[in-house]
């Protein structure tokens, strides 16, 4: 390639949330040559645009479709860990909430980093910043004039209302929204929040970096698969990727930024010699900077399904995810352990439906679980299309089982709930049973939230990957900017904390 087209100021490695954001927000700086490189296709696409066709993805060539280590809690199954991939990341194949995280979530945060700017006040600046929120007015809280597009779920179908009744009859308090004052109280319900602007995904992608396309100093190029972080001297100054299969590489005048996501992240890492070096010496790969938490620390949501066989009473369509509960805690202050929102058919694993049976018509209240447990992330060997090792560590902490039986019989009794009598069928999966018998069901069921977060934590300590300006520790000119970077799973989705990582990013990068 030309020089022109291989030499950059900023080099941005993925498009997701995080990614789209810092680069977008970059490119408004024209003095900026700013390149977004995506190993995905384009986002023009139905599947894309029309939220309600989100599960389509899941599969195909916008989705990494990872397979994970068999699980020892899990039943030993090798879990489908679905991963955006293609402009937009996840944010283009996702259900489209915007979910903040709660105020426990950035304080921890900015004390794990020793850092106020990312407390949650500071944080709640930013997001002014970012949003246009179009629900009922809360000027302490959201933002008017930014490029996400914000809104509560739209023509509410009663199903979803049911729900919420129901939970606050089981004592959650119900809330405007799950971004306001829910998340500093921590607990409660509500109608979720979404990034669909007249019945249309509008994704960081979209918001950030389309407008932005004619400009000469912003490229973006699909189809780039990136291997390792080129560094000399102790610097980031460059990629080396794969574009249709041929080895390509570019250079950068000051940064190399990783918004890959928590699995890819800590892989391209590895693959430059950032990482433990005992792992990457038996792999024969030089070792640039020993970081022993490259990869440590994954963090998600366990994912289980309470179903039940549907009465007579209309659904809303099977995709649709209108409200939200948070209950529970993980043992800290104001921070839950469960979120549930739910679907108008059987959302179930391939083991659990084999085993259990499959319902039509049927809903399915889905719980995200934090865990205590940890996974992480290792390369498989050298070879550079090779996927990565993922270990999840799901219900590895005897505790977590508990805690999940606890959830499940939450969503149960929601399910019970008078509000819920119309829509609730006679069959439950796996029924009226034990909590051994529900242990039995929620080790076939579980699965990833698509919350994969932490491989990559920002803090101070030995095992912190980065610092508190996301610089990756001990190479220069190196930043992650992507869920990786949180030191847990957040309250809700990962979405929007990502995007407010990315601004904050571009704040430090533009500054720097």
């Amino acid at each position: 390639m030309e020089r022109s087209r291989t030499e950059f100021d900023v080099i941005v490695c993925g498009a997701g949330a995080g990614g789209s954001t810092v680069a977008g927000l970059l490119a408004g700086d024209q003095s900026l040559r700013v390149l977004l490189v995506e190993a995905g296709p384009a986002d023009a696409d139905g599947r894309v645009s029309d939220p309600d066709r989100w599960p389509e993805n899941l599969g195909s060539e916008r989705d990494w479709g990872y397979r994970t280590e068999p699980g020892a809690q899990t039943a030993g199954r090798r879990l489908l860990y679905s991963m955006g991939k293609g402009l937009g990341g996840g944010s283009s194949i996702n259900v489209g909430v915007w979910s903040r995280g709660h105020q426990r979530d950035w304080d921890d945060f900015a004390e794990n980093c020793a850092d106020p700017r990312w407390n949650y006040r500071s944080m709640l600046d930013v997001y002014r910043r970012l949003e246009t929120w179009r629900g009922k007015p809360d000027a302490a809280r959201r933002g008017s004039r930014g490029p996400m597009h914000i809104q509560p779920a739209q023509q509410v179908h009663p199903f979803f209302h049911a729900m919420l009744d129901g939970a606050e009859q089981l004592g959650l308090e119900r809330f405007d929204s799950p971004n306001g004052e829910l998340a500093e109280r921590g607990a409660g319900c509500a109608v979720r929040d979404e990034i669909i602007d007249n019945g249309e995904r509008r994704s960081p992608y979209r918001a950030f970096v389309a407008p932005r396309l004619h400009q000469d100093n912003l490229t973006v190029l699909t189809g780039v698969r990136v291997d390792r972080v080129l560094v000399e001297g102790g610097r980031a100054v460059g990629i080396e990727a794969f574009a249709d299969g041929r080895p390509v590489t570019f250079r950068a005048a000051r940064e190399v930024v990783l918004s890959l996501g928590a699995v890819q992240t800590p892989k391209v890492l590895l693959r430059s010699g950032i990482g433990p070096a005992r792992h990457l010496e038996s792999l024969d790969i030089p070792v640039q900077t020993d970081l022993p938490g490259v990869g440590e620390n994954l963090d998600d949501h366990l994912l289980f399904g309470c179903v039940w066989e549907a009465a007579g009473r209309d659904l809303p369509p099977p995709p649709r995810a209108q409200a939200v509960c948070f209950w529970g805690t993980d043992g800290r202050p104001r921070s839950p352990r469960f979120v549930m929102y739910s679907g108008a058919a059987a959302f179930m694993s391939p083991e659990a439906e084999a085993r259990y049976g499959h319902p039509d018509p049927a809903f399915t209240f889905l719980l995200g679980m934090r865990l205590r447990s940890r996974g992480s992330v290792r390369l498989r060997s050298s070879d550079p299309a090779a996927d990565p090792m993922i270990v999840t560590g799901f219900l590895d902490d005897p505790d977590d089982v508990r805690d999940a039986v606890e959830g499940f019989r939450f969503a149960e009794a929601v399910a019970h709930s008078r509000p819920m009598d119309e829509y609730r069928g006679d069959r439950g999966v796996p029924g009226q049973v034990s909590d051994a018998d529900v242990v039995a069901y929620l080790r076939t069921a579980a699965s990833t939230f698509w919350h994969q977060s932490g491989t990559a934590r920002a803090g101070l300590d030995r095992t912190a990957v980065v610092d508190p300006e996301l610089r990756v520790w001990g190479v220069g000119d190196l930043r992650v900017v992507d869920a990786s970077v949180l030191p847990g799973v957040t309250s809700g989705n990962t979405m929007a904390p990502c995007v407010a990582i990315g601004a904050r990013a571009a704040d430090l990068i533009g500054g720097g």
